[in-house]
């Protein structure tokens, strides 16, 4: 990937404070909208709780997710730009990372901010392996990772 298209990513991460992730369950796919946060590596950050979604990334790994700023661009004429991230999910386990992690996810999602008085909530990191990229200027690119 070069610096443009990585530039083109972290542009639209910094807009966008929700994304699609899905998952892989035994009784089909589950798609949830939700927060999330990304790092300087290209990875997502996501919290939950013990739900379905994380219940299939823990026997599923490979997700699914999909950011879009079809909010801000010219939904008639498809000038939106959007990215499909296929990644391999892993909870975060707590402690010092953990900690940093949060620090991030709470910085670009404040309204995030009481779920982490939650001990059971989960952090999950979707690191990604394949994106999708399709730019409101109707360029593409596509990037194994």
């Amino acid at each position: 990937m070069d610096e443009t298209q990585r530039r083109k990513l972290f542009d639209l991460f910094a807009t966008q404070h929700v994304a699609v992730i899905a998952t892989q369950g035994d009784k089909g796919p589950t798609a949830t909208m939700q927060a999330f946060a990304e790092t300087a590596e290209l990875d997502l950050l996501f919290i939950m709780g013990d739900s379905d979604k994380y219940r299939n990334l823990l026997e599923h790994p490979n997700v699914t997710v999909l950011v879009d700023d079809r909010d801000r661009g010219d939904v008639k004429t498809f000038r939106v730009n959007r990215a499909t991230i296929y990644g391999l999910a892993s909870e975060v386990p707590r402690g010092a990372e953990w900690d940093a992690l949060k620090d991030r996810f709470i910085a670009k999602n404040p309204f995030e901010a009481p779920f982490f008085g939650n001990e059971a909530l989960k952090m999950v990191r979707v690191r990604p392996r394949f994106i999708s990229f399709a730019g409101a200027d109707h360029k593409t690119f596509k990037t194994e990772l």
